[in-house]
């Protein structure tokens, strides 16, 4: 047995079980930059890891971010089997009576147990002033797109009871031109795990994160998104300024909106560099992920719950799944590789606006896959993506729309390298590139020898942070065109192209966490 926790308590459960070979291992990974020793935390019964960004958890088992954390937000090998358990310590099934207060009942399980605040609430701000440099300005009340702060999550986070878990993501972001600030619930989930016995199955259901488990999730980026300027209620939209984000997560199609029942509102149409899908921040739906087999592989099953695009919306139930190898190569050493495919019916309208006038195509169906790969070697964390989309053959009621060229397929790449050059500086660099489908050419009257709408994008990013404390980041970032100057067809505008358009986008900036 390679570890017992000390606490009395969780001995008369009977639920307790030696943490795995591969969880200690893995904690030694994000230990290698901290003052802790492995033998410091082999001997601390109830010491483990913690999700992150949620501090209430280091609190809980008074340890340092970096015991799950490469650097905050960044889950190491040890968070994430923290993460999968429910926010329960790895090898065990402690959420109804760990580091908790006892009310009633002679046993931990015939009263009711209470926690500390402190222990399932967290918060984060993450501010900068950015600064971005363009080809041709056009947005004029807003040329160089400042903002300060730019997010501000709550989060109340932790175990209800035994295999009982909660996740609560408030957040609140400023104002927009002419909008009020808003608060709310970005991801809202109830965590019920070890079904069965222990990591044969755990269920989430609620607004959850389906990519959670890839090797490049959406979430925990250590580069925050740089969110878009851009009028989405109308077709063609207006982007001013593409987002900053691994593009592999983009939709990656030109040309598609969600449906006339949309027209109008925000999000109407769909931007070729949103996240979508199963790289989408939250879906509303469920998913069941486990190891069955032990410490090898992970497997995730899914539903994300959405509206088809037809004239008359009807819900729809996009299924998904992933599989995701673990090896432990060495004591610091660990590689993961994962793969997934997401499926969605009616899932798009392909739209022209010939004349100003709105035109609608058939509903298309929409498949994505993708294969990631994480290598996390002592102070050095590599990881990446490559995701492909593929909707139907485009269809319109007749010419001369139906000479309109349309790109099944589109590609989109992110490559991260982060190294920890010492216990308080952090180095960043990730390249990304997207090869977009969907809308290649009006008709030929309308477009004529202009350039193609889809034009490729690719940027590259740095980042230098500075850690005074685990859960305090200073970080100066920028990111570069590779790129250069495209026109979109004079029937659109013929401004400078908006996946070339910015030719360098920095930011300075905190990420705290408390």
């Amino acid at each position: 047995m390679w570890w017992t926790p000390t606490d009395s308590r969780l001995h008369e459960t009977g639920r307790v079980r030696p943490i795995h070979r591969f969880a200690l291992q893995a904690a030694a990974l994000g230990l290698t930059t901290t003052i802790l020793p492995m033998s410091g935390f082999a001997a601390t019964g109830n010491d483990a890891g913690l999700e992150g960004p949620v501090p209430a958890f280091a609190r809980k088992y008074n340890l340092s971010c970096n015991v799950c954390h490469t650097r905050e937000p960044r889950l190491n090998p040890f968070g994430q089997r923290f993460q999968e358990n429910g926010y329960q310590l790895p090898g065990t099934e402690d959420g109804g009576t760990s580091l908790k207060t006892l009310l009633g009942g002679p046993g931990p399980l015939d009263g009711a147990t209470l926690d500390e605040v402190t222990n399932f609430l967290a918060a984060r701000l993450r501010a900068e002033v950015q600064q971005s440099f363009v080809r041709q300005k056009t947005v004029s009340e807003d040329p160089d797109f400042r903002s300060f702060p730019n997010v501000v999550n709550v989060f109340f986070a932790g175990s209800a009871t035994r295999n009982v878990s909660f996740y609560f993501e408030t957040e609140f972001a400023p104002p927009a031109e002419s909008e009020e600030a808003k608060v709310e619930f970005e991801r809202v989930m109830l965590i019920l795990t070890n079904l069965g016995r222990y990591q044969l199955a755990n269920i989430r259901i609620g607004k959850i994160d389906p990519s959670a488990f890839f090797a490049f999730p959406t979430h925990r980026q250590q580069m925050n998104p740089i969110f878009p300027v851009a009028e989405s209620e109308e077709f063609p939209p207006e982007i001013a300024r593409i987002p900053v984000l691994p593009m592999a997560f983009a939709a990656k199609m030109f040309g598609l909106t969600r449906g006339s029942e949309h027209q109008g509102e925000e999000g109407f149409s769909i931007l070729p560099f949103e996240p979508f899908f199963f790289n989408a921040p939250a879906t509303t739906g469920a998913m069941l992920w486990g190891r069955p087999l032990g410490e090898l592989f992970l497997y995730q099953i899914g539903v994300a719950q959405d509206e088809t695009a037809e004239d008359e919306p009807g819900v729809r139930w996009d299924p998904y799944g992933l599989l995701r190898f673990d090896f432990l190569l060495g004591p610091y050493t660990a590689l993961q590789l994962s793969g997934f495919y997401y499926y969605a019916k009616n899932a798009a309208r392909p739209t022209l606006a010939p004349m100003g006038n709105v035109v609608f195509g058939e509903p298309v169906d929409w498949r994505r896959w993708g294969v990631g790969a994480r290598l996390h070697y002592r102070f050095l964390d590599i990881y990446g993506t490559v995701i492909w989309d593929d909707i139907d053959d485009v269809v319109f009621p007749g010419p001369p729309l139906t000479l309109s060229e349309w790109d099944t397929q589109g590609l989109g790449v992110s490559l991260e390298a982060d190294w920890v050059i010492h216990q308080n500086w952090f180095l960043g660099v990730r390249w990304d590139f997207m090869d977009p489908g969907g809308l290649v050419k009006l008709p030929p009257l309308l477009q004529g020898e202009d350039p193609e709408i889809n034009q490729d994008a690719s940027l590259l990013g740095g980042i230098l942070k500075f850690y005074p404390v685990p859960n305090v980041g200073l970080y100066a970032r920028s990111h570069f065109n590779l790129l250069g100057s495209v026109q979109f067809p004079a029937a659109l505008g013929g401004d400078e192209h908006p996946a070339r358009n910015p030719t360098v986008i920095s930011a300075l900036g905190v990420d705290m966490a408390f």
